[in-house]
């Protein structure tokens, strides 16, 4: 895989590399790895979570949307979080609900990441947005690369079983409304596998060396 730096235009102040994929893929397990590497990391996915919690006006709008259930309540009955697995359940069943989400939560992640990359030092390189739903939120549409991680489906049930506890079907149901790994990859300049027989890190430190222009071969 043949990439330079060169011929790519930089969207923002410091190079920004999306990391996404499926359920069970290993796109976390990839995240701490750049950062073991000193590459700085975004989490979107924590960041909604902290979003949810801080912004009483978002998280009033999806309690209104899709209900009280979703509503996680102190003692004293007030709504200060949201039950994000709840939250899930009624998000991917009813028609337009994750697009609801996205157009809610995507534009202050947004400006929780710019926040963010604004406080990084100069000397910074590049640094990692790692999103579940990069493309499904538009925020790849940012990113100056992308990289995604995928593995065999199989592979990546055993994985989510063994770690969440969920039955297969719902695991399958998961993964079946999230985008493919084809339609990922397709979009994406980088694709690191990460099935059982695959080494994870020695790609990534090649893939560093790539994004730090220390290498054109990946």
């Amino acid at each position: 895989f043949l990439y330079s730096m060169d011929s790519t235009v930089n969207k923002n102040e410091i190079f920004t590399v999306g990391l996404t994929g499926g359920i069970g893929s290993g796109k976390s397990t990839a995240a701490k790895v750049f950062k073991a590497l000193g590459v700085p990391v975004f989490c979107a996915d924590k960041a909604g979570h902290t979003i949810y919690v801080e912004n009483s006006k978002i998280r009033n709008s999806v309690i209104e949307k899709f209900g009280v259930e979703v509503a996680m309540c102190d003692s004293d009955g007030k709504a200060v979080d949201i039950d994000r697995q709840a939250l899930g359940k009624l998000a991917f069943s009813e028609e337009g609900g994750i697009e609801f989400l996205n157009d809610l939560v995507h534009p202050a992640v947004e400006n929780s990441f710019q926040t963010w990359v604004k406080n990084l030092p100069s000397t910074v390189s590049y640094v990692i947005l790692e999103a579940a739903i990069l493309f499904e939120s538009g925020a790849s549409k940012g990113c100056d690369a992308v990289i995604t991680v995928s593995a065999e489906e199989a592979q990546r049930i055993a994985r989510v079983k063994h770690r969440d506890g969920y039955d297969i079907a719902v695991i399958e149901g998961k993964i079946k409304a999230q985008t493919t790994d084809l339609e990922r990859e397709s979009h994406s300049d980088f694709i690191l596998r990460n099935n059982d027989s695959d080494k994870l890190l020695p790609q990534i430190e090649k893939l560093n060396l790539v994004i730090k222009g220390k290498s054109i071969n990946f």
